[in-house]
């Protein structure tokens, strides 16, 4: 590290490839300090999305019109466009201000910063385990050194996405948020995405994470359907639409929409349309 003003400090930057910006996250730029005891930061704002890991000793971080004290084990986000500033916590009696940084952005970072339950309003996780994501950042460190032409960018990408998935299997209160506020929003993505695959209510219900009657009246309530019917509802409009195809025969299209046969394909058919697959066909024409 080198000596600065108020730091001892490495700065690593980064110039994502073209390759790099077709996926939803890159880094820009990483780091790691060591505070003196003057070490303060801003009021300023960046341009992209940064991860500050305390190691050790603790800071204050202002952000907003609040104020927060953290230290080690904790780590505060700063977002594009917001006024911040940061500095040693004068008050800590524990040993020096260390820190690892991440700066990054995509079109996928405000989406997978608020699935960790950071948000400008509330930009940081406290007791945060270092033992899987410390590794990971270090390793990022490295390539960056490293600075060798497209040299690493596949490792680059997968070492990001790492790192978040690390981060949102953390034990905290905070990242409980995203699935407490949208579980129905996660139900119906899952049912939209995977109605073709046999699923039954029993996986969407898991996937919401609540009792089976919450899902029940929530759905009925803001989709107008139950889950079975919603899903009933896809694989039928499904079908017409491979039916008109006539691309495929009935009982390929039967197995196609996860049904387990012919006779369960137009069972659930002729209840929802009044009339067998071939007979709806043949009126159409």
């Amino acid at each position: 590290m080198k000596e600065y003003s108020h730091e001892f400090a490495e700065y690593l930057f980064h110039t994502p490839s073209d390759f790099e910006k077709t996926g939803g996250l890159w880094i820009i730029r990483a780091g790691r300090n060591k505070a003196k005891a003057d070490y303060q930061v801003g009021p300023r704002m960046i341009e992209c999305y940064s991860l500050h890991f305390i190691i050790s000793g603790s800071a204050t971080i202002l952000y907003g019109n609040d104020t927060v004290t953290l230290s080690k084990g904790d780590l505060f986000c700063l977002f594009p466009h917001q006024r911040y500033s940061y500095h040693v916590n004068a008050s800590a009696s524990d040993s020096d201000l260390r820190m690892y940084w991440l700066a990054f952005d995509g079109g996928q970072a405000q989406s997978v910063l608020k699935r960790l339950g950071l948000t400008p309003e509330l930009p940081y996780l406290r007791s945060i385990q270092s033992y899987e994501h410390e590794p990971v950042i270090v390793r990022i460190h490295n390539l960056l050194r490293e600075k060798k032409k497209n040299a690493g960018e596949l490792e680059l990408v997968s070492l990001l996405y790492q790192l978040f998935a690390h981060l949102s299997e953390q034990p905290s209160s905070s990242l409980s948020t995203f699935g407490s506020v949208d579980w129905l929003k996660r139900a119906v993505q899952y049912m939209d995405t995977h109605y073709m695959e046999g699923i039954t209510v029993a996986d969407v219900v898991e996937v919401a994470g609540v009792h089976r009657s919450h899902v029940y009246n929530e759905c009925i309530r803001l989709l107008g359907l139950s889950p079975q019917h919603y899903l009933t509802k896809l694989r039928m409009n499904r079908a017409l639409e491979l039916l008109f195809d006539h691309k495929l025969s009935v009982t390929e299209i039967s197995l196609s929409l996860g049904y387990p046969d012919l006779f369960a394909f137009s069972r659930a058919f002729c209840k929802y349309y009044g009339k067998s697959p071939t007979r709806y066909i043949a009126d159409r024409r």
